[in-house]
C-alpha cells in the first residue's frame, strides 16, 4: 500500500513538470497567479511576478519577488533587451546583465558594480535534482570578485534550462544548494504550491 502511495506522489510531482511549458532561460511573462517553488537547504523560497510592470529610468521592467521560508522578500527588476536579459539596481539605477538571451559557451559578463563575474562554462548539460532530471541546461560559473557578500560563498555554479529557466545551483564541490521543486501556472484561488498540500 505504501508503495502505491509513493508512486502516486511521484507521478503527481512528475506531472507538474511534464505538462508545464514556460520557455526561455529566464521567464518574465508570468504574473502573480503563477509561481515557482524552490527547495533551499532545509528551507525554501517562492518566486513570482507582479501583475504590473514598473518604469525605471524610462524603461519597463518586470517585477519579480522571491519570498523565503523565514519571511524575507527580495525584489528584482528584469527586462529583456535585444541580446540579454537585464536587472537593475533601483537605488543606483545601474543595470547589469542577468543572462544572455541565447547563451553560448564562453559568454561572460561582470556585475555592474564589479562584485561578481559570470561565464557560461557548459551547454547541453544534465542536472539531476530530487524533483527532476534536466537536460540541455547551460551551466554558469559565478565568482565573487570582492568581499561585498560576506555571507555568500566565493563561487557557485548555476543551471538554467531552456524550458524551465533557472532550475538550481551547486557549490564548488557539486553539492546542490537549491533546486526547482514545483511550478504552478495560473493558480485558482485557494490552490497551494510547495510543502505539504
Amino acid at each position: 500500500m505504501s508503495k502505491i502511495i509513493g508512486i502516486l506522489i511521484l507521478s503527481m510531482t512528475l506531472f507538474s513538470f511534464t505538462y508545464v511549458k514556460l520557455g526561455g532561460y529566464i521567464t518574465l511573462f508570468e504574473d502573480s497567479s503563477s509561481a515557482k517553488y524552490y527547495k533551499y537547504g532545509k528551507s525554501h523560497y517562492f518566486e513570482y511576478f507582479d501583475n504590473n510592470r514598473e518604469i525605471i529610468n524610462r524603461k519597463e521592467y518586470f517585477v519579480r519577488y522571491r519570498k523565503y521560508g523565514w519571511g524575507d522578500i527580495d525584489t528584482t527588476y528584469y527586462r529583456k533587451g535585444t541580446d540579454n536579459y537585464y536587472h537593475i539596481d533601483k537605488k543606483t539605477l545601474e543595470e547589469s546583465i542577468a543572462l544572455p538571451i541565447s547563451p553560448k559557451l564562453g559568454d561572460n559578463w561582470i556585475e555592474n558594480d564589479k562584485s561578481w563575474s559570470y561565464e557560461v562554462i557548459a551547454i547541453k548539460q544534465k542536472f539531476k535534482t530530487p524533483a527532476k532530471r534536466y537536460k540541455d541546461c547551460i551551466k554558469v560559473h559565478c565568482k565573487q570578485l570582492t568581499n561585498k557578500n560576506k555571507e555568500k560563498s566565493k563561487e557557485y555554479f548555476l543551471f538554467y534550462s531552456p524550458e524551465f529557466g533557472y532550475v538550481g545551483n551547486v557549490d564548488s564541490k557539486g553539492t546542490i544548494l537549491s533546486y526547482l521543486s514545483e511550478i504552478k501556472l495560473n493558480a485558482k484561488k485557494g490552490e497551494k504550491i510547495g510543502g505539504k498540500q
